[in-house]
């Protein structure tokens, strides 16, 4: 009875344990994922608001120029020859500042960042010379290329005389940061405001130091994880005008600093660059690890920037057309002051072979020029980050323009850069690995000993009740058979006489010591 009363104790123990185990694979998830998510809320005065408002990572600005060798040559017709000159880099800062928090679960901000060159690991000093496209005496051209004849003549006589010529020498500062250029100033009072440049000044970079991008208003996720950090509002507008359908306007994703937690390899991720005008997907790429934190890297699809014949969703963007350009480029010129700003991945990467063979120099390598970010599953944190684009200019053929008469029609790499971070703060390091790794570790923990030492009781107890129950013959799940019960039945012994002991106070009369007799 009282082994009966223990095999039952032991079984209701093993079936507890194996609903714990469900549990633990319904729940623990759940639990964790709640945790974590309380944690990541954007609120004023945590760790968390301080970590996003002053981020502790220090991402780098890597500007890598195309040197032209041949610019005579190509005037002449050939193919440019194009010598990559870097990395020229700069280490940024970065600070949220005038931020502000709504009722609706938002927090507005502008991002102001600092660049700081570092001679350490650059290829040379600012002070590098540099010969490319002078681009704004093409940018000129290009916004006259339409009109009557009478005006391109007198676009030719006024660059004839400000001694404008195709190609330009500066120094690298010079790109970066700015140089006056004559044009541009004559330009004020000529070009409409909606297409001119806002500045004396042309650089890739005129002032953007210690600028910002603009104003974002994002969720904080206080009543939705789900749109954690995502953008409700970018200057004040939810959505851009310069695109031909609503779908193509939308201001979807985030600024990329952070995503929405819970990623999947199904997930499809959005970062809005407003240099881009647009919202540029994510899809899962492979998996990866850093610093022991398993992570999953994105890039955008290889059909982002295809023609409309591969993917028809893309004739939104094609204001300018048709023909649209396509094929692995991006036209951008409606929101860059009609500038002819075509984007592309460095090097041509993804983008139609004909951009390539249409000058020397360029090598496309998905390892350098694609453009990445690995993301913690769990929270949507950035591991490591690597935005890289390439500057082109589309040239266009105006013969009635003397000084732009011999350029030729061609996408015209100018340079390209990559801006990201390749590694993380060992504080920020250690917290991703405990949101990451730990829950993990405790789970996979808690379903073997509920689930192992559950079924071990469970078979246990079961074998044990059919043992005795069928007289199995089982050492120590049956109690009618030993060890030494079994052991005689295998080696034919027979079991040892039970002792009977003798009566006292009595005897047989009928019985002598000698049986013989007995009946003589």
């Amino acid at each position: 009875m009282r082994r009966s009363i223990c095999a039952g104790c032991l079984g209701a123990l093993g079936l507890l344990l194996l609903i714990l185990g469900g549990i633990v694979v319904g729940l623990f998830e759940p639990f964790v994922n709640s945790f974590v998510y309380k944690e990541l809320v954007i609120r004023n005065g945590t760790d968390v608001y301080q970590t996003w408002k002053h981020p502790p990572v220090v991402p780098h600005l890597r500007i890598y120029f195309f040197n032209v060798t041949n610019k005579e040559e190509f005037l002449s017709g050939e193919k440019p020859v194009l010598q990559e000159v870097g990395p020229y880099c700069y280490r940024e800062h970065w600070e949220k500042v005038n931020v502000a928090f709504h009722d609706n679960g938002t927090v507005s901000y502008e991002t102001q960042k600092h660049y700081y060159f570092e001679r350490e690991i650059s290829v040379g000093s600012e002070d590098d010379i540099i010969t490319t496209l002078n681009i704004p005496m093409v940018s000129a051209v290009s916004q006259w290329r339409f009109a009557q004849r009478l005006a391109k003549l007198a676009l030719s006589s006024m660059l004839e005389v400000l001694n404008e010529k195709p190609f330009v020498t500066h120094t690298v500062g010079e790109f970066m940061w700015g140089y006056d250029d004559p044009l541009l100033k004559i330009a004020k009072d000529i070009i409409p405001p909606d297409q001119r440049l806002p500045y004396d000044q042309f650089g890739f970079f005129i002032e953007k130091n210690g600028s910002n991008d603009g104003l974002f208003n994002v969720f904080t996720g206080v009543h939705d994880m789900t749109k954690y950090t995502t953008i409700d509002t970018f200057n004040r507008e939810q959505e851009l005008s310069f695109w031909k359908t609503d779908e193509c306007n939308q201001i979807k994703g985030t600024d990329g600093s952070s995503f929405p937690p819970g990623v999947t390899e199904d997930t499809v991720l959005y970062m809005f660059n407003e240099n881009l005008c647009r919202s540029i997907p994510l899809t899962f790429w492979h998996d990866i690890e850093e610093d022991g934190i398993l992570g999953m890297r994105f890039s955008p699809p290889i059909d982002v920037f295809a023609n409309t014949t591969v993917k028809p969703d893309n004739d939104c963007y094609c204001v300018g057309g048709p023909p649209c350009i396509g094929g692995g480029v991006f036209n951008i010129s409606i929101c860059k002051f009609g500038s002819p700003s075509i984007i592309s991945w460095p090097h041509f990467y993804q983008a139609d072979p004909k951009f390539l063979n249409a000058v020397d120099g360029l090598q496309p390598d998905a390892e350098k020029h694609a453009m990445y970010i690995d993301v913690s599953p769990r929270t949507g944190s950035p591991l490591r980050a690597q935005a890289r684009l390439q500057i082109n200019i589309a040239i266009p053929h105006v013969p009635e323009v003397k000084p732009a008469a011999r350029l030729r029609e061609i996408i015209f790499p100018v340079l390209w850069f990559e801006d990201g971070v390749s590694e993380l703060p060992a504080n920020i390091v250690e917290l991703l690995q405990f949101a990451e790794n730990v829950p993990a570790v405790v789970k996979s923990s808690l379903l073997m000993a509920f689930f192992i030492i559950g079924a071990i009781l469970v078979v246990a107890v079961g074998v044990s009740l059919l043992a005795e129950y069928f007289n199995l013959p089982i050492p120590f799940l049956n109690p009618n058979y030993s060890i030494e019960t079994i052991e005689g039945k295998m080696n034919n012994t027979p079991p040892t006489p039970t002792h009977k002991p003798e009566l006292t106070g009595h005897t047989n009369t009928m019985v002598s010591e000698n049986p013989d007799n007995d009946f003589a």
